[in-house]
């Protein structure tokens, strides 16, 4: 044989050829699926995904948090609301026992002495100006301010305020027997320009006159308008559209899940005011736990996120299929099981595309963590942020830590100065071979990223539906901040510099799995440490596999 035919590359006999098969895996943009068969999971969900917020077309890295301002007390932040008023915006942040403002990133305090942290707040403009009513769920003497800087202090004594504006104060003639005049209103809320409070411990609401931010308030007694009986926990406006408008109800909300739903503008009169429905739904998780999105009352529930226009038209063994946390109910049931002693709460931010609400508590830093839901695909993930509560303040979301700190969100590529480890497990893959063994060779990625975004992931592989997550990969070289605007330093960056073009796509070539089972679920895992938020998306995996035999 010459030295050619020796070196000539002869084809490999059949029966021993690898027949390998390939298939494209889509980033999983349905997010966490818990509700689906294993065995026959819809393409697009995950098993677990932290740190990968879902998109419409993928799954993209977070950003990072950094600090805005530290409280005196390294108490955990309670719960947290905002004022508003043109360019007069402002946040406030309270603990066990303080109210603080913490609007820049020295707090300044409000109020000291408190019983409780956990306070709510509502807006009304009048022609005196945009007042601000502040309360907490221990019945404080209520705060009120006209410009979010000083804050009137309303004993219940008859009269003028602190802030010129008459006090707030029960009717003499039906103020309830043991309660203090002044004390023992838990929440507010605005509905038909009209303030309504919820008195302590009871079935009694109170409202003050319309377009009046003081006055003398007057009860609704609503003890025989519910079955279960119970207390009062909040009340919302829920409409049937998206805005202000004659179709607006008032939704009172007991701690055992009752809903009572009136509508009119004046409880004073028969003919303007009137219950319209009684309903269930499962217990709330807390005074604060509810939202408005796009017209619709959704309330944080045991057993889910509960739209209130779905808990009037369903009973509750159909609820469960309309809730906005159905992909989620064992994750969710878990996190109710371990943190229902907190203050829960929820957050919409627009301008992130996101719905963010608190699982507050957890002992160890693996367990303290928050839920986010795509706001309009309601594709939820998970992030690492010890979140207690949040804020927003224009454009930006706030939110508070166990620790007494307020932190900022979205921003750069750390968590206060911390890597942090973005994990994904996708849905379970059989690769169309039933219940045959199946060896997954290689794995590639394909990702969009900025041009220079030097991230480094690593993939592998669990199987046979048990989840297992290997040792995260080092961080890729941090490429510094780009030149341009909200990223580059002042003085700095070069401004007229080009902007960065299309971000480029780019895949991690193809890289060994070497996994044999019956169902494998591809591991996708980032450690994020750079100075800049990360712009990477997770567009599809494309993989080799080799189909086996059936083991029997």
């Amino acid at each position: 044989m010459s030295a050619f035919a020796a070196f000539r590359r002869q084809p490999v006999p059949s029966q021993v050829a690898q027949n390998l098969q390939t298939i494209t895996i889509p980033a999983p943009n349905r997010g966490i699926i818990q509700s689906e068969n294993e065995s026959f999971m819809t393409p697009g969900g995950a098993n677990v995904q932290t740190n990968w917020a879902p998109t419409m077309k993928g799954v993209k890295l977070r950003g990072g948090c950094e600090r805005w301002c530290v409280l005196p007390e390294t108490t955990p932040v309670i719960s947290a609301f905002e004022y508003a008023n043109g360019n007069n915006q402002r946040m406030y942040a309270g603990n066990a026992t303080k109210l603080y403002d913490v609007t820049t990133s020295t707090p300044s305090l409000v109020k000291g002495g408190q019983a409780s942290g956990n306070y709510v707040a509502a807006q009304l403009n009048n022609t005196g100006g945009n007042y601000m009513v502040v309360v907490n769920d221990a019945g404080d003497f209520i705060l009120r301010t006209s410009d979010g800087i000083g804050f009137a202090v309303l004993s219940g004594v008859a009269g003028p305020a602190g802030d010129g504006v008459t006090n707030i104060t029960y009717d003499p003639t039906k103020l309830p027997a043991g309660v203090a005049q002044g004390k023992g209103l838990v929440y507010v809320w605005k509905y038909r320009n009209r303030l309504y409070f919820i008195q302590q411990n009871s079935m009694n609401a109170w409202y003050l006159p319309i377009d009046a931010a003081g006055g003398v308030l007057q009860p609704i007694y609503l003890s025989g308008a519910a079955a279960k009986g119970g207390k009062l926990l909040f009340g919302a406006t829920w409409s049937i559209d998206a805005g202000d408008g004659i179709d607006d109800k008032c939704v009172f909300v007991t701690d055992l899940g009752e809903l009572l739903i009136f509508t009119g503008s004046n409880p004073s009169d028969s003919a303007n005011w009137r219950q319209e429905g009684r309903y269930q739904i499962g217990a709330p998780l807390g005074m604060n736990a509810h939202m408005l999105l796009g017209g619709d009352l959704l309330i944080m529930t045991v057993d889910g996120i509960v739209p209130v226009s779905q808990a009037i038209t369903k009973d509750s063994g159909q609820l469960s299929l309309a809730l906005l946390t159905r992909n989620i109910k064992p994750l969710w049931r878990d996190e109710v099981a371990d943190k229902r002693d907190w203050a829960w709460s929820c957050k919409k931010w627009d301008e992130y595309g996101g719905i963010f609400v608190t699982t507050p508590g957890g002992d160890t830093p693996g367990t303290r963590h928050c839920l986010v839901a795509n706001n309009e695909t309601g594709a939820w993930c998970i992030y690492t942020w010890d979140a207690t509560c949040f804020v927003r303040m224009r454009a930006d979301m706030f939110f508070g830590t166990q620790g007494g700190i307020i932190m900022q969100a979205d921003r750069t590529g750390y968590d206060d100065g911390i890597p942090y480890v973005a994990t994904l497990v996708g849905g379970w893959e059989t690769f169309g071979s039933g219940a045959a063994q199946t060896v997954w060779h290689q794995a590639r990625a394909v990702f969009a990223s900025g041009a220079i975004e030097p991230f480094q992931p690593q993939l592998s592989a669990t199987t046979d539906y048990i989840i297992t997550i290997p040792p995260p990969p080092p961080p890729g070289p941090d490429p510094g901040l780009a030149e341009v605007w909200d990223e580059g330093l002042w003085d700095g960056a070069h401004w007229d510099a080009p902007a960065p073009g299309r971000p480029a796509i780019r895949n991690t070539l193809w890289q060994s799995i070497g996994m044999s089972g019956f169902a494998h679920a591809p591991v996708v895992q980032v450690t994020v440490a750079q100075v800049a938020r990360p712009t990477v998306e997770l567009v599809a995996l494309h993989t080799t596999q080799e189909r086996g035999g059936v083991n029997v």
